[in-house]
């Protein structure tokens, strides 16, 4: 029974080791700063597009170049990583339903079908509701993938949004500010990953 737990703890420190180099909170706070400066300078260049298309194999590459370099030796148990591709599939299917569930409000106005109270709430606290939604995403996302970080990324996405509400700053504002913060935190943990692990040498 110990040794169980000591293996267990022992995979535990592995799988955090293995994801605490900052490249998934870098590349991810990115997609979010994007997107949040193009809508703040009004651009109509595809650039959070282009993000979203390269992200996999920029997180593949960097986790080959840098993380496994410096941690040859650690193998993430199979139950770990499977708890981080469900963590990834509940986002994407999060991204589907909000897509869908837009569609349909613009379905709805444009055919008179959706109630105009319903539209003018919608229209009003918006960003209340993408803020809210974001960190329960985020925060059932560390639930899934067990790493703790995420909550607190959950708390300032609700933080932000309800703050710029109030505050009636605009939405790329907040955008801009959570994806802004989560990319600093991420190079932070980036430079300290390389700091305390060197490369490995042959």
């Amino acid at each position: 029974m110990a040794q169980n737990v000591g293996l267990k703890e022992r995979e535990q420190r592995a799988y955090m080791r293995y994801y605490q180099d900052g490249v998934l909170d870098l590349l991810v706070g990115l997609g979010i700063l994007l997107a949040g400066l193009t809508m703040l300078v009004d651009s109509d260049f595809p650039l959070p597009v282009l993000w979203v298309v390269l992200w996999v194999p920029v997180w593949m590459s960097a986790k080959k170049w840098i993380t496994a370099r410096r941690l040859p030796d650690v193998e993430v148990p199979k139950e770990h990583l499977a708890g981080m591709m469900r963590a990834g599939v509940f986002i994407v299917l999060m991204l589907v339903l909000a897509l869908l569930a837009g569609m349909v409000v613009l379905w709805g106005r444009s055919t008179g079908s959706v109630p105009a109270g319903f539209l003018e709430g919608l229209r009003e606290y918006l960003m209340v509701v993408l803020g809210v939604t974001g960190a329960f995403v985020m925060g059932v996302a560390a639930w899934l993938s067990g790493l703790g970080r995420l909550y607190a990324y959950a708390m300032l996405t609700a933080v932000a949004f309800v703050g710029g509400y109030l505050l009636h700053a605009p939405f790329a504002l907040a955008l801009t500010v959570v994806g802004g913060v989560i990319t600093l935190w991420g190079g932070v943990m980036l430079v300290r990953f390389v700091r305390k692990y060197p490369k490995a040498t042959a």
